[in-house]
């Protein structure tokens, strides 16, 4: 089953929403290039990827281009790099980063 097809399938069940479904297709059906996006990721997407985001809400075609330019830029295991990223963005981690990939 592809990422669209099991988006749409889970997306179908009671309280399951974009983030969620993307997060049950990444860790648990291999779609290792799903990207769930969250405040974090939206935060990453516009600083460090230049998005300009600012302002707009998190609609499914924003959240589509969140995940296209994570594809874009990661290809196929996308959805583990905006794992790292996101990990690295969490203040009580970056700090057992090396320095120089730690944000100011």
């Amino acid at each position: 089953m592809s990422r669209l097809d099991a988006h749409e399938f889970l997306e179908q069940l009671p309280g399951v929403g974009p983030k969620v479904a993307s997060c049950v297709s990444l860790f648990s059906l291999d779609k290792h290039d799903d990207i769930p996006v969250d405040t974090h990721i939206w935060q990453i997407a516009n600083r460090d990827f230049g998005m300009d985001l600012h302002g707009k809400s998190l609609t499914k075609r924003i959240y589509k281009q969140i995940g296209d330019l994570f594809r874009d830029k990661f290809g196929h295991y996308a959805g583990w790099a905006h794992q790292v990223m996101f990990i690295a963005d969490l203040r009580e981690y970056s700090s057992r980063l090396p320095k120089h990939l730690r944000h100011p």
